[in-house]
Order: structure tokens, then sequence, then C-alpha cells
């Protein structure tokens, strides 16, 4: 009798909880959309590219490439002053406010449209008979220092300082003096006598093993007063082409004709990207003797990068997207291996986005849920259209000779 009252309890528990649910979900209905992605810099003309296409529907069949649009009027507003500036698409659903081949009077308009930090700006876009916009309010500005980040322990028990480096050798550096720095860093280092700390970047289970290895220097700010800040890592020197250097392959202590790095795997020792950071020396550096630093940046960096044209040293030839884009949040943050793929002159950038790129990164705007749609702020579209306010500074890093 007591089991009959229990399993009668039972059933009614289970009737009562499959009544209580409702699996009648709502099917939505596919929209097309324009998708727009866009971004200023406080203090400076416009940088980047807007980026134009719109959505495609899970079961449309068609090439991600179809996508883009290139016939869309794309303005950017300054409140304030009602200013316009008009973009010019330049293919492949890129925009740009000066066209190929463009008079002066284009030209200097650009350049006079200088984006203003505190001010509201607002992008329209408009193709056919849609229309996005989005706003966002510039960041005033942004300021960080050296942050002090003590010690750290080595898996093998050593004890390294972390250094510091001059987080403020570069006042802001007008259009022309960012051309003069990319062309030559060594010459414009020289020419205005700029002070640039060298970090060494060294290989082995202490330095290059995970995402905890040594950090090389810290950088802090005021996190308080900001959400998402922006670290954009440029390699000033990658395209630097040398002969593949030569390699101990054999570990004895001698270097023969015979021994060198052959990095694009032809047998010939040509040329290649002499500053990419590559090693494929094993045991010398890492506890497992089957690991070298190649294949540890294989799993944090993704695979190299390799060149496809055919006939020449290039065929095959090793290398990384440069510059390299990282979010964080918080502070002080570290700076490790991670964040340099070649040696050479580093120009390190920090933006202070606004909320809008805050709200975006909120969402998933990493497709790791195909039915999940990252924050927006363009109204009627998909995107993101933010704005930061960017401090840089230069860094030199150096081979470990030893």
């Amino acid at each position: 009798m007591k089991k009959l009252i229990q399993a009668l309890v039972c059933l009614g528990i289970i009737s009562l909880l499959i009544q209580s649910c409702d699996f009648n979900d709502q099917e939505i209905i596919y929209e097309e959309k324009l998708v727009v992605f866009a971004s200023i810099v406080a203090n400076m003309p416009v940088m980047d590219t807007v980026f134009v296409s719109r959505s495609a529907n899970l079961g449309e069949d068609i090439v991600a490439n179809e996508l883009w649009i290139d016939d869309a009027d794309v303005r950017l507003i300054h409140d304030s002053s009602s200013a316009e500036l008009v973009f010019h698409s330049v293919g492949n659903g890129r925009y740009f406010p000066i066209r190929p081949g463009a008079g002066m009077e284009e030209i200097t308009e650009y350049l006079d449209f200088i984006i203003q930090p505190g001010d509201t700006y607002r992008l329209v876009v408009v193709h056919d008979q849609d229309s996005v916009i989005a706003a966002t309010d510039v960041p005033v500005s942004f300021d960080i220092s050296p942050a002090d980040m003590g010690t750290y322990t080595c898996p093998d028990g050593e004890i390294l300082p972390v250094g510091d480096v001059d987080v403020n050798n570069l006042d802001e550096l007008s259009l022309e003096e960012l051309v003069q720095l990319y062309q030559d860093p060594a010459g414009f280092v020289a020419a205005n006598n700029i002070n640039v700390d060298s970090i060494i970047f060294r290989f082995g289970d202490c330095f290059t093993k995970s995402f905890a290895s040594y950090p090389m220097f810290g950088i802090d700010f005021n996190d308080d007063d900001y959400n998402t800040i922006q670290i954009i890592s440029l390699a000033l020197e990658a395209n630097t082409v040398g002969f593949e250097p030569q390699l101990d392959i054999n570990n004895d202590g001698n270097i023969d004709e015979n021994e060198f790095s052959d990095r694009n795997r032809n047998g010939i020792r040509d040329s290649c990207y002499i500053n990419l950071i590559y090693n494929e020396q094993k045991t010398k550096y890492f506890d497992n003797d089957s690991l070298s630093y190649n294949d540890i940046a294989r799993i944090w960096k993704n695979p190299l990068r390799r060149e496809t044209q055919k006939g020449t040293w290039r065929e095959n030839s090793p290398y990384r997207y440069n510059p390299w884009l990282w979010n964080i949040e918080s502070a002080p943050t570290v700076v490790m291996w991670l964040y340099f793929d070649y040696y050479g002159y580093y120009l390190m950038t920090f933006n202070a986005t606004s909320e809008s790129y805050f709200n975006y990164f909120s969402g998933d705007p990493v497709g790791q849920n195909i039915y999940l749609l990252p924050d927006t702020n363009l109204e009627g579209g998909l995107g993101v259209f933010y704005s930061s306010a960017a401090t840089s500074f230069l860094v030199y890093v150096q081979k470990d000779e030893d």
C-alpha cells in the first residue's frame, strides 16, 4: 500500500511538470539586414576602412565574398558641427574617405576632418531601401603607466625580476610622423632622440610555455574609467628579408655550411622573413624534448601562415599576421611572449574603447553560438560602430644571443 501511494505521488508530480513545460517555441522569421563595422580614434583622421555587407540566412547557398556591398552611401557626421565626411567604395565592401587617385582637394578635406575627443559622431549607411545609423561618444583621453610586477617564479624554482619599459616615449603622432615611423623606424627613433627600451625574447619552459609564462613587463591604467581596452601590437620590421639563419642542427657545437634553418623547406639556403620569431630546435629549451618553440606557438598562436607565390624563396615561406589585436578589461596587465611574433621595433597601441565596443563583445562576436547575435549599436542592422582614445609607445624586441 505504501509503495502504491509513493507511485501515485510521483505520477502526480510528473504530470504537473509536463503541464508546466511549454515546448511550443516560436520560430523567429529571418530578416536580411545590413552589416557594418567601423571605428574612429580621437585626435586622428579616419584611419580604418568601413566594412559593409549584408546578412545571410543560415539556409542560403552563397559564398561569403558575395555578401559584400560596393554601392552603399556611407557618411560620418560630427554632431556638434554637422560636418560630414563622405566615404568612397574601394572594393570588396570596403569604404574609405579617399579614392584611389584622389586630388588634393579630396585629400585636404579628409585630413581636416579630425576626430574630436569627447564629441559624438554618427555613421549613416544607406543601400537601396535599407539604412542603418549608429552613434558613438569618443573617449576624452587615455593614460597608461609602467606597473611594478615584482618577481616571477619559473617552473624550476628560479626567481626572476619582471622588467619595466618606458610607456610614454611617444607624444601624439601626426599622420605625417606616423608614416615616417612606419617607413623607417630606426631612422625615426634616431632623428627624434626617442628613448626606446629593449626586451629580450627568450625561449624555454619559463618564457614561452603558456599564457601564464614569464611577463616581460606590466602596464597600469585606471580601469574604473574604461570598459574594454584594445592592445594592438604592430611589428614595424616584420617585412625585413635576409638569408635563412645558420643553425647547429645536431647540437655538436659546430655549424657547417649545410646546417641552416630551412624555413621554406626547399633544401636551399635562400631568403626568409628574418625577423620572424621562429625556433625549431628541440631539447635545448624545453623539458619535453619532443617540443620546440614552433610546436608550442602552434597551440597558442595558431599555425604559421605560409606564402603561396611560386618560383621564388617566398613560396612556402612562413610568416604571421601583423598587427595582432588583444582585448583586456582590468589593470594592471602583463605583456608576455604571446604579444610578439617578430624581432625589432614594435609600436604598442592601447585603445580605450567606447561603450558600444564593450557591449558588442559582451554578446557573441566570435560566433560560438550561431543563434546568438552580438549586441549591436546599429539601428536596423548588425555589426558595431565604436570610437577610442589611443596612446602608443615604442619597444624593441631583441634576440636572445645566449
